[in-house]
Formats: structure tokens, C-alpha cells, sequence
């Protein structure tokens, strides 16, 4: 057996003052996921939108054994099989796509977010302040949420779980009796997304830089093959199945990008600030030496406002620090590399960047036992009542009454989620009018994030999917073929969102909206 150095007793240590009866901690939980959970039954469920349209097309046009080629930037066949599943389970027969499907398939993908939230909080330390930072932190960085009204989150799942999984058995400090058959299980999961590997590789070379001076000689020799495998699998599947290269620049304004998009206002940029210093002032420093990092962050907060850089980066190079501090070197070589994550993914996507900020919800509370205690005169009832406000506020704005302040925030969302209605309704319209021949095309593009980081923010004018899955699945599925055309005229629908004009067309369909604005079909004939 490894003797560990103590982080499971430190962690049982700091239960005194948790919830300690289930009621207390269902009502703590439920406070943990509050804030994510707030604005996605505010919106679900979301139409067709993203990579929905390419999905659709395909499913509809190739056989089941398509979903195991190569159609993802890297090999992730798994993911694959069961996202095409998914969306056979929509069945795409059926346009525009059933409300019904669509919330049952993106409740689950929600639900599965969710267990790896418990998983996270079982046996987490500080459970209270926890709790408090997670529900402002899921509330304020919803962003990296954005998966969970796609059928797309599939691909997502298992990082989710293998990230909840990690820090289960580390608070529990069991992981070393299932090390072999998580390593098993994470490896394997390189072919459902690397990212989940990734993660597993970070925690393992700190757990074994950690127990390194315990391990007898079979130890040593296992771990090490554990990481060569696990490593040589994520390279194999880089090497074999390699994606479009791209040059350094790019990949470093994508992880950029990633961060920003979770930080999409001065709001969110004050909440990342207070949280870096929230970590500061629980690092145990001498009062000078506090107060100089207090000053230090402060500076650089400002710097980093002024030159646009998100602030998500200070909190994150906080809890690194922190992590140095208490020797914890699991968690920091796991915090490392999901912080690194949207580097590799290098597209700008909020997604990339959400474990990060995971782990710094987690690392925050940690070491921070008179905070917790001081939130124990919050009584379990007060709790229930945040959580039952909440609930009636998500009814109100559902049911269409405005409600102060929370609208205003909410509806960058709901425009959104509108918008994919809107592109449906667009799609059956034109599938059914006799410009069902026409080409489509759209006013705005709608690419990665990188490509556009204003258009990606505002959203002013943006489709809710790439323009180029939308166009294959109308060609694909929709459009009328030759034979069957009504008007033969050489025209093309232009689409456009947010009321936005289209000179020298004529409008000819209109899809009214309350938070979106109107999305409208334009017929513009280039030989006129």
C-alpha cells in the first residue's frame, strides 16, 4: 500500500463544519449546480443549432457505419456511434425537429453534467464555500455550459465524468485502489475524446510525483506504464488521424479566445477578479505579504482590462500558485493541463476552457475552513428558499413576464435559443414554397469563435449555426430536386437575424421574434 501524505485526513478534518444531514446536503448540492442549472431551464431546450444541421444531413444520407470514419478533428469514434445515435433517437425524419426529443436528449446530456458535479462535491472539503463559489461561478461563466443544449455535449460527457471521478477518489483518497482500471477506462476514452485522457495523464503524474518516494519497484514500474500508455495513445491518434495544422499564433489566440468567451462582460471580469483574490486571502500568507499580492493582482487586473485579456487567466494562475503552495501535486498538474486545453483545441470554444474553471471553483475553498465555518449560520432553509426564488423567476420569464434585471442578462441567451426556431421555421417554410429549388445562403457567417471574436460576443446578426452545415443539410435533405422545382428562375434565399436589411432583394418570409428580432428569407436574383 502508498501511504499519502495526509490530503484525505485534511479533507475529513474539514467535514466538521459541512452540511451533515442529507437535507443539508441536497440543499448544498443543489446550491452547487444552482447557477449553471438557472439559465439552462431558463432556455431548454434549444432547436437544431451548430453542428445540429451537419448531423442531420448525415444521418439522413450516409449508413450507421459513417459515424466511425473520420468526421471529427481528431478520431473519437465513440463519441461518434453515440451521437449519431442520439440523433437517430431525434429522428430526423421529422422537420422541424420535435421540442419533446430535443429537451429529453438535452436534459440527459444535463443530467450526466450534473452527476459529475456530485461526484465533485461527495467528498470535496469546504462544502459550504464551495458550494457559494460554484453557484456564482456556474451563474457568471455559463459560457462553457453552452454544450448542454446540443446533442453535441455527448462528446463532452466523459470528460465531465472523468474529471468528477479524478477528484472524487482524491478527496476521498481512495484513488490508489483503483488506479489500474481508471487508467484502463481514461485510456480507452482517448477514442470518445482525448480531452478526457488528457486530464487523467495531468492527475496521474502528480499523484505519482506525490507517492513517488513510497513505491517499491513494481509501483515504479507501473505507473510508468500506465502514463506511457495513456500518452502514447493520445500521440498515436494525433499522429495517425493529424487535423489542419495551425500555425502557433493562431493556437494561442484561440486559447485566448476560449477564456474570453466565458468572460463575456465587465461583470464577469469583476467576479474573476474578486475570485483571485479570494484565493490570496486564503493562502495563509503573512499579513505583508498578502497585502503585497493583493496589490500585485490588483495591478494586473487593470492591465489586463486595459489590454482586453481575460481576467479568468489571474484566477487560474492563483489556484496554480496556491496548489504549489500546499504541495498538492495532483490537483496542479491536473489544474495545468486542463488550463491548457483550449490550446490544443486552439478554435476560441468556451467548452475548452470550462474544466479549467472547474477545478478552480474546486481549488478555491481549499484551505479556507474559517470561511466554510462562518457559512454555517446560513441555515439549510434560507438555502431552499434562494433555490425556490430562482425557481419561480425561471417560470416568470418563461412565461414571458419581465422580470427585473434578470431578463436583461437572460436574453443574450434567449436569443439564442429563438434564433434556432427561427432558422427551422425558415427551412420548413422555404422546403414548402415554391422556392424550394433556390440556393441558400446567409448574410452573416457564423464560423469558430477565432474567426470572429466581436461576432461571437454580440451575436448581433449571427446565424445560429455555420452557414455550411445549414446549406448541406438543405442540400442534402430539403431542397427540392429539378423535376419537382416551382420556380426556375435562378435565384438564391438569403437569410438573415436581428432584423438585419438586405439591399436590393425583396423580403418574402418573416419569422417574428420577441428577444431575437426577426429573421427573415430575402430572394436576391444576381442577374438583375
Amino acid at each position: 500500500m502508498i501511504a499519502r501524505n495526509g490530503a484525505a485526513k485534511q479533507f475529513n478534518g474539514a467535514y466538521i463544519s459541512d452540511p451533515s444531514t442529507p437535507i443539508q446536503t441536497l440543499a448544498y448540492f443543489v446550491l452547487t449546480v444552482l447557477g449553471f442549472s438557472f439559465w439552462f431551464f431558463m432556455a431548454v431546450p434549444f432547436a437544431s443549432h451548430r453542428e445540429s444541421y451537419w448531423w442531420l444531413a448525415m444521418v439522413q444520407s450516409q449508413p450507421f457505419a459513417k459515424a466511425f470514419g473520420i468526421i471529427s478533428s481528431t478520431y473519437r469514434p465513440l463519441a461518434q456511434g453515440a451521437t449519431w445515435s442520439a440523433f437517430l433517437i431525434l429522428d430526423p425524419s421529422t422537420f422541424p425537429t420535435s421540442v419533446l426529443h430535443q429537451a429529453l436528449l438535452q436534459g440527459f446530456v444535463y443530467g450526466m453534467f450534473v452527476l459529475a458535479w456530485w461526484l465533485i462535491f461527495s467528498t470535496a472539503p469546504q462544502r459550504r464555500l464551495l458550494a457559494l463559489v460554484a453557484c456564482v461561478a456556474g451563474g457568471v461563466f455559463f459560457s462553457g455550459y453552452v454544450h448542454l443544449f446540443h446533442l453535441y455535449g455527448l462528446f463532452y460527457v466523459p470528460v465531465m465524468l472523468t474529471l468528477g471521478g479524478l477528484l472524487r477518489f482524491y478527496g476521498s483518497g481512495t484513488f490508489e485502489k483503483r488506479e489500474v482500471w481508471f487508467a484502463v477506462v481514461a485510456t480507452l476514452l482517448a477514442f470518445w475524446h482525448p480531452f478526457a485522457t488528457a486530464l487523467f495523464v495531468g492527475f496521474y503524474f502528480g499523484y505519482y510525483l506525490d507517492t513517488f518516494s513510497k513505491r517499491n519497484k513494481a509501483q515504479h514500474a507501473r505507473a510508468v506504464v500506465i502514463l506511457l500508455a495513456s500518452t502514447i495513445t493520445i500521440a498515436a491518434l494525433v499522429v495517425l488521424f493529424p487535423r489542419t495544422p495551425m500555425p502557433l499564433d493562431t493556437r494561442l489566440a484561440g486559447f485566448l479566445v476560449s477564456y474570453k468567451t466565458n468572460e463575456v462582460n465587465l461583470v464577469a471580469s469583476v467576479v474573476a477578479f474578486l475570485l483571485t483574490q479570494a484565493v490570496i486571502l486564503g493562502m495563509g500568507l503573512s499579513p505583508r505579504v498578502k497585502f503585497a499580492a493583493v496589490l500585485l493582482v490588483s495591478a494586473l487586473s487593470v492591465v489586463f482590462l486595459l489590454k482586453s485579456l481575460p481576467l479568468l487567466l489571474l484566477w487560474l494562475c492563483a489556484v496554480l500558485v496556491k496548489l504549489v503552495r500546499l504541495r498538492r501535486w495532483e490537483l496542479f498538474f491536473l489544474t495545468l493541463t486542463a488550463s491548457l486545453l483550449p490550446f490544443g483545441g486552439a478554435i476560441g470554444s468556451p467548452m475548452y476552457a470550462l474544466f479549467a474553471v472547474i477545478l478552480a471553483v474546486y481549488v478555491t475553498p481549499l484551505e479556507c475552513p474559517q470561511a466554510n465555518s462562518a457559512l454555517s449560520v446560513v441555515k439549510p432553509r434560507y438555502v431552499w428558499g434562494a433555490i425556490i426564488a430562482s425557481m419561480m423567476v425561471i417560470l416568470l420569464v418563461r412565461i414571458g413576464i419581465e422580470v427585473p434585471i434578470v431578463t436583461r442578462l437572460a436574453s443574450p441567451l434567449l436569443t439564442e435559443r429563438e434564433r434556432t426556431y427561427q432558422m427551422e421555421n425558415i427551412l420548413d417554410w422555404l422546403h414548402k414554397s415554391e422556392y424550394c429549388g433556390d440556393a441558400l445562403a446567409f448574410a452573416e457567417n457564423a464560423g469558430s469563435p477565432i474567426d470572429s471574436v466581436e461576432s461571437a460576443m454580440t451575436r448581433r446578426y449571427r446565424p445560429p449555426a455555420w452557414p455550411p452545415d445549414i446549406q448541406l443539410y438543405w442540400t442534402t435533405v430539403l431542397q427540392c430536386r429539378q423535376p419537382e422545382r416551382l420556380n426556375t428562375n435562378a435565384e438564391t434565399a438569403v437569410v438573415t437575424f436581428g432584423g438585419q436589411p438586405f439591399r436590393d432583394s425583396r423580403p418574402l418570409f418573416k419569422v417574428e421574434g420577441r428577444y431575437a428580432g426577426d429573421a427573415t428569407v430575402w430572394i436576391w436574383n444576381p442577374h438583375n
